[in-house]
This record gives structure tokens, sequence and C-alpha cells, in this order.
């Protein structure tokens, strides 16, 4: 006998393309790496926790705050809905998903200071990584700018610390917000595991982009391996 018992443990679709970027296909990915076990298990763990403890829960959050646009509820039932999707959002980028970047090899703690620091560790991991793709810098500074600093500000000085006041941020009890948030906190997420597993991948292999048109609702697959020397035209 077993000692484990099945359990059901979500309500959320396999298909989900959050879910399915971050959990078969970067398991996938994973598998095509140089990385060797058991420190590939490791990494491979560690993504799982980003979305078991992260990414999954902030969708929970998320469905009830899509509920609730049409529900009557009472200022503080409506506004912990978004506290706690807040929460668990960024604990789900800012803590674990560093954390498997770091398995990879990557620190890229650099993503969370301020301007002028991020600019500087932009530098320095650059400098460290030359196979990093050449658009991926200006990709993460258009993060930072355009969503992250903000919801850094909503968690840590008002969630957190009640440092600022709450007329700067009700734009964050808003379901269109909610929906953006996930979005770029997600496809960021996956951005940055993608290009730092890419940089380990077997000489030879790379990656290309599915385009959208090609993908279904069934297999929202966004990634593929192209082998270099074939992709450029010599056997």
């Amino acid at each position: 006998m077993s000692p484990f018992q099945v359990k059901h443990f979500s309500n959320i679709g396999a298909s989900e393309e959050f879910l399915w970027q971050l959990v078969p296909e970067m398991s996938e990915l994973i598998g095509a790496t140089s990385i060797r076990e058991p420190k590939r298990a490791e990494v491979r763990h560690a993504i799982m926790i980003i979305s078991l403890e992260g990414m999954m829960p902030a969708f929970e959050h998320l469905k009830r705050i899509r509920a609730s646009v049409t529900q009557e509820l009472p200022v503080l039932n409506r506004r912990q809905l978004y506290e706690d999707f807040t929460r668990v959002l960024w604990h789900g980028y800012k803590d674990l998903m560093p954390r498997a970047a770091a398995l990879i090899g990557s620190n890229i703690g650099f993503l969370f200071q301020n301007d002028a620091n991020f600019e500087k560790g932009l530098c320095v991991f650059k400098e460290a990584h030359p196979k990093l793709p050449s658009w991926f810098g200006d990709h993460l500074r258009d993060q930072h700018k355009n969503w992250q600093n903000d919801l850094a500000d909503f968690r840590n000085h008002y969630l957190e610390h009640r440092e600022e006041e709450p007329d700067r941020f009700q734009v964050f009890y808003q379901a269109e917000a909610a929906e953006a948030f996930f979005y770029c906190v997600w496809r960021t997420t996956a951005d940055i595991l993608v290009v730092l597993l890419s940089m380990n991948l077997f000489p030879g292999l790379g990656l290309e982009e599915i385009p959208v048109a090609e993908r279904s609702a069934l297999n929202p697959r966004r990634f593929r391996f192209v082998h270099k020397s074939l992709d450029a035209g010599n056997p």
C-alpha cells in the first residue's frame, strides 16, 4: 500500500496558458539543457514551486475577483480580494522566481533594485552572461519601469507598511488592473526563465517562438526547438 493519497489539488485547467508554460513546457526545456542531475531536478522543483505557491494561488484569487465584479460585497471584503491576490502574486515573482534563477546559475537580484542600481546590476549581469540575447536587457528595463515598480510600491509601501496614503493605489482595486498584473507577472517570469535556460541548451540547439496563429487552446505551446546548423542551411 502506498502511503500517498490521491487528492483533487485545484480547479485550474492544465491548458491555462500560464500553467502550460511554467510546468510541462518549462520541464521539457530543462531536459534539453546541459544542467546535470541532481541540479536539474532542483531547478525543475524550484520552477514547480513558482506555480504551486505563487501563480496558481494568485490565479485562484483572480477568479474570485472576476466573480466579485457582479456581486454586492462589503468594501472590506472586496478590498481583501485584491490585497490577497497581490501578496501571493508578488511572492511568486519576487521570492520564488529568483530562487529558480539562482539554481540555473544567474543572480537577478538587480531586477528589484532602484533605477540606478538596476542599471549597474544589469551591466554586471550582461558581462557575466555573454550568451544573453541582445534584446533581453531592454525587455527587463521595460518591465521594471512599466509595472514592476508600481506593484512593488503597492505591496511594500502600502500593504505591508502603510507608509503611503491609500488614494495613490486605488487602481490596484480594479479587476482590469488585476488581470493586467497577473499577465505581466507570469509572462515576465516565463520570459526570464526561458532565457536563462536557453543559455544552457546543448550546443547546436536553439529555441524559437511559435507564432500565435499556430498555437491551439488545448496546446498553447509557446516555443519549439530548432537545430541551429540546420536552421542556417548547413546539414
